[in-house]
């Protein structure tokens, strides 16, 4: 499974380990960001107050997505840097947008 994903930083000058410790820190992120976002989704649920939905948009568009798109969009479709890039810095400026949303709007 991480084969070609090695390869490839290998290839580029890298060592196996820091491709295994950049891989190991995108997943924590990834799981912290959704941990967090369904603590604030499951507030929501409870309380029913729409700033906790925006708050767990905000954190998923923020980390959760650009995490998944800057690994899964040049590893399975080959994407070039600069559409993950593009894509992941969109998504990061929506989650933002969100969590100002909920601090300074009126959700």
């Amino acid at each position: 499974m991480f084969g070609p994903l090695l390869q490839t930083v290998e290839s580029e000058g890298g060592s196996t380990t820091i491709a295994v410790a950049v891989f190991l820190g995108q997943a924590t992120a990834f799981v912290i960001a959704c941990w967090i976002a369904k603590r604030s989704y499951d507030g929501y649920r409870d309380a029913r107050r729409p700033s906790l939905l925006w708050l767990a948009l905000g954190i998923s568009l923020l980390a959760a997505v650009p995490t998944v798109l800057r690994f899964l969009l040049p590893t399975l479709l080959g994407a070039s840097s600069v559409t993950t890039t593009v894509l992941a810095s969109s998504s990061e400026i929506a989650g933002l947008v969100a969590i100002l949303y909920t601090v300074y709007g009126r959700p």
